[in-house]
C-alpha cells in the first residue's frame, strides 16, 4: 500500500472505523441531539462548533487537492452558524463525513512525488505533512468532542 493510500485509509477510518484509536466520528456524533450539539460547557467550544472547525480545515485541504487556491484563514475557522434544527445538525454531520470521504479519495490518488511537494507555499510544508496534520488536528478536536459529550450527558437536566 502506498503512503497516499495509507493516509486515505486513515481518513476513511476516522469516519466509521475501525482505526487504531478504537473510536470514530459516527460512533460518537450520530446520536448527539441538536441541544447537546449547541450546549456550552465551562465556556468551551460547543460540539457543533468543533464539528464545523474540523470540517473547515478538511474543506480547505480538499479544495487545494482539487487545484483551488488556499483561502482558509484560521481566524474564521470557528465562525460556525448557530444550528436551529436537528436537520441542520444532521446536515453538518453529513457535510463533514462527505468532505472527509472526498478528501480521502483525493489523497489516495497522490503520487509519492506529489506527497513530497510543497503544499501551496513552502512555509506550509508538504502535502504529506498537511494530510498528516489534518488527521492529527481532527483527532485532537474529536477527543474534545467525546469529553464534552460525556460531560453534557452527566449533567442534570436544567
Amino acid at each position: 500500500m502506498t503512503t497516499s493510500q495509507h493516509l486515505a485509509k486513515h481518513l476513511k477510518e476516522f469516519i466509521s472505523g475501525p482505526n487504531t484509536t478504537g473510536s470514530h466520528l459516527k460512533e460518537h456524533l450520530d446520536d448527539i441531539t441538536l441541544e447537546e450539539a449547541n450546549q456550552a460547557v465551562y465556556g468551551l467550544n460547543t460540539i457543533a462548533k468543533l464539528v464545523y472547525h474540523i470540517n473547515y480545515y478538511i474543506e480547505a485541504v480538499s479544495g487545494v487537492l482539487d487545484g483551488e487556491p488556499l483561502t482558509a484563514k484560521d481566524i474564521y475557522s470557528y465562525d460556525a452558524p448557530i444550528l436551529k434544527s436537528q436537520e441542520a445538525w444532521k446536515l453538518r454531520l453529513y457535510t463533514l463525513y462527505t468532505n472527509l470521504d472526498r478528501c480521502a479519495s483525493q489523497a489516495s490518488r497522490l503520487t509519492d512525488q506529489e506527497l513530497k511537494s510543497n503544499f501551496v507555499l513552502e512555509k506550509y510544508g508538504t502535502y504529506e505533512r498537511n494530510l498528516m496534520g489534518l488527521l492529527e488536528h481532527s483527532h485532537y478536536h474529536f477527543g474534545q468532542i467525546v469529553v464534552l459529550k460525556k460531560i453534557i450527558r452527566q449533567q442534570p437536566v436544567q
